[in-house]
């Protein structure tokens, strides 16, 4: 059985598939967004389609530092969260994407030998889509 994640971004959103049994996820796509609503719903439609997908765990900014701009995210994750419900009828669960997007940026500099300015945020998005689901499935499975 698998399950989605989403790494909510205003301009891009990490999408990365896992599995229970293992408690491993794998990058899929980086989905063009625009002020935080995907560009084109049905690539998602085909993903979950592709792997017959019921649950999905989006990443959320339970301890995120700037106060001010975390109130307004939180809205719009909230609201994507209440999309994937209402267009796709998935099961939503929220855990704490904290330092998702510093341990995706390391992870590709590491692995990948690319200095920072050389790897897109679509990148960045995947990985991080990847940490927040295999946290996810850690913490509950």
């Amino acid at each position: 059985m698998f399950i989605i994640s989403f790494d909510f971004g205003m301009k891009n959103i990490g999408v990365a598939i896992g599995q229970f049994y293992t408690k491993t996820a794998n990058p899929i796509i980086s989905i063009p967004a625009k002020n935080g609503i995907p560009v084109n719903w049905m690539d998602i439609k085909k993903i979950l389609d592709i792997w017959m997908i019921k649950k999905a765990v989006v990443g959320y900014p339970y301890n995120y530092i700037k106060k001010n701009k975390c109130k307004l995210i939180k809205i719009y994750i909230k609201k994507f969260a209440l999309n994937l419900i209402n267009k796709f009828n998935l099961k939503i669960f929220f855990i704490d994407e904290c330092f998702t997007s510093y341990e995706a940026r390391n992870f590709i500099y590491y692995n990948y030998d690319i200095y920072n300015s050389f790897y897109s945020n679509c990148d960045i998005h995947t990985i991080s889509a990847v940490y927040i689901l295999e946290r996810w499935l850690k913490l509950n499975y």
